[in-house]
């Protein structure tokens, strides 16, 4: 059993081993004399291919004048200075520079053409021009100085600060600056073409001044100029600039492009040993751990084609096509990938994403229509816009077909239509209402003047019936009955058929009821009952009696009504 257990924990061991060893191996840094931090990284793709201390901030020296001559160059495009504007030097131009220090022997009132003053700074390192820049751009070094910080800060540098225009000054003073940093500044400045056709010059002749005859200058960057300050022994192959720095604090440093089989690679080096470093070395060791840094990233990448230029990427449908035509997807550009050897072809994926919204006739060739994204192991390497690769015409009859749906499935065409109907129920719910009022209205009026009828009859009637009870009382006897008297039928009746004053009394008739007497109302199909009418002889008044309008069955007032309609 233990036998066992001991064989797994080997197999195990050998496989960690054997997945990690070629991601060890691609991964392994070369080693270099004396670079406190260094930085290489692919300009085409922004990819770091390898790197030390990136974010390290480290006193830059004669770097700084990258952002420097960056300025100017700007000023110079956006028309506030001219490159043939002669500059003189002012009486500050020498100010806090050492004597001994990289100069090109500039004195105060001497004049000089802008073109020639950058020249002086990129090319020969001047630190004399730099502040005579300064001041012709900005009016004075201080304010220029506020200039360099606030476009790092534009260029997203995190681990910036200048103090002066030269480099002069080092980290401890406020002056420093990281590998990383220097990469987006010197990748912006060499997107200037002015700037880049500076900096790749290796020899320069400045014309006569009014104080000097002409003179030449060289580029002080060893790799790619041998008549320059250290010699023709670091010539490495490519190499088109930028910048060399050096003080004692900030070592031998360089920031350096090299273009090979069309890869162009930047190496940033900070901190080297040299000759007149604290850690003497008898070589420039910038120079040397550049080149073992290009050497490695050209033997452990190398340039893949992932497509060429107008290759047909994908195909896809074009709504209101004529003919249902489509159109092919096609980069606008070759993209070519600085990629390691331990990449294989399947870590390469292109993702093509049309954009539907400019999918639609009439196209135009070369119109953009989509963009491709390019990974390489998972990581996005670059975005390239897609192009049509044919003109698509329109079909008109498709257009309106599609315009008509659109506007019968829109929302504003079915938030037009519950509107409507909304305003349709509430109009027939208001006429319907209006109906239902007017009926009431008009039922209230009916009753109220049946009602009056019915007062005026009844108050007739009681006024009738006043008269012949006084009309009665007036012809009863008033003899009053004694205690000792009977009372039997026959006396009753001899009193009843007594007149008074000795006449005799006549009887009262009742009329019976006829109901099937009617009489004609004065509302249009209204029929109302003949009233009970008992009359009395005639010496006596006509009595006439009214009835409720519930005990009149021909009574019915929804027929009234009805036909009112």
């Amino acid at each position: 059993m233990k036998k066992l257990r001991f064989l797994y924990l080997i197999l195990l061991i050998c496989s960690i081993l054997s997945i990690s060893s070629p991601l060890a191996s691609a991964l392994d840094a070369p080693r270099l004399k004396s670079a406190d931090a260094y930085l290489v990284i692919d300009m085409k793709t922004g990819t770091e291919l390898v790197e030390l201390n990136p974010d390290m901030q480290h006193s830059i020296a004669s770097l700084t004048k990258i952002m420097t001559c960056l300025l100017g160059v700007e000023a110079v495009e956006k028309g506030t200075v001219k490159l043939t504007d002669i500059v003189t030097a002012p009486e500050d131009c020498l100010q806090g520079l050492d004597i001994s220090s990289s100069n090109a022997g500039i004195t105060p009132g001497e004049e000089m053409s802008f073109q020639n003053l950058l020249y002086c700074a990129l090319v020969h390192s001047a630190n004399d021009a730099c502040n005579v820049i300064a001041v012709h751009v900005a009016g004075s070094i201080g304010s220029f100085v506020n200039m360099m910080n606030a476009r790092a800060e534009e260029l997203g540098c995190e681990n910036t600060h200048f103090v002066d225009t030269d480099g002069m000054l080092n980290r401890s003073e406020g002056h420093y600056s990281s590998p990383r940093d220097l990469y987006k500044i010197a990748s912006e400045a060499m997107k200037h073409t002015l700037f880049a056709q500076i900096c790749g010059t290796a020899d320069y002749t400045i014309p006569a001044t009014n104080k000097r005859e002409a003179f030449d200058i060289h580029n002080s960057n060893a790799l790619m100029s041998t008549d320059g300050l250290y010699g023709d022994q670091y010539i490495y192959s490519g190499v088109t600039g930028i910048k060399t720095g050096f003080t004692k604090p900030a070592g031998y440093c360089l920031v350096s492009v090299c273009e090979r089989n069309n890869e162009k690679i930047m190496c940033i080096v900070l901190g080297c040993n040299g000759p007149l470093t604290y850690t003497y070395a008898g070589e420039y060791q910038n120079f040397l751990d550049s080149i073992t840094l290009y050497d490695w990233a050209f033997k452990n990448f190398t340039s893949r084609t992932i497509f060429l230029a107008g290759e047909p990427m994908k195909r896809v449908s074009v709504q209101y096509a004529k003919d249902n035509a489509t159109v092919a997807l096609c980069p606008n550009q070759s993209l070519q990938l600085f990629l390691s050897t331990e990449i294989e072809d399947k870590d390469i994926v292109v993702e093509i994403h049309p954009d539907e919204s400019k999918l639609v006739a009439p196209i135009t060739q070369g119109d953009e229509i989509g963009y491709a994204n390019i990974f390489v192991a998972g990581e996005l390497k670059s975005t390239i816009p897609m192009l049509a690769d044919a003109s698509v015409e329109m079909e008109n009859s498709l257009l309106i077909k599609a315009k008509i749906k659109a506007f019968f499935t829109s929302s504003g065409f079915k938030l037009t239509v519950i509107a409507l109907a909304i305003i349709l129920i509430g109009i027939l719910i208001f006429k319907n209402y209006r109906k239902t009022m007017r009926r009431k209205i008009l039922r209230t009026k009916i009753q109220n003047r049946q009602n009056a009828k019915w007062t005026e009859a009844n108050a007739s009637y009681a006024y009738q019936e006043d008269i012949r009870r006084k009309s009665v009382k007036s012809e009863t006897p008033t003899k009053p009955l004694t205690s000792t008297s009977k009372k039997t039928p026959q006396n009753n009746a001899s009193i009843q058929n007594r007149a008074p004053s000795g006449r005799t009394r006549v009887p009262i008739e009742t009329v019976p009821v006829n109901r099937n007497i009617s009489r004609q109302s004065s509302y249009p199909h209204q029929t109302i009952s003949q009233k009970t009418v008992t009359e009395k002889t005639q010496t006596h008044p006509v009595i006439k009696t009214y009835k409720t309008p519930s005990e009149d069955a021909d009574y019915n007032l929804d027929d009234i009504l009805n036909s009112f309609k």
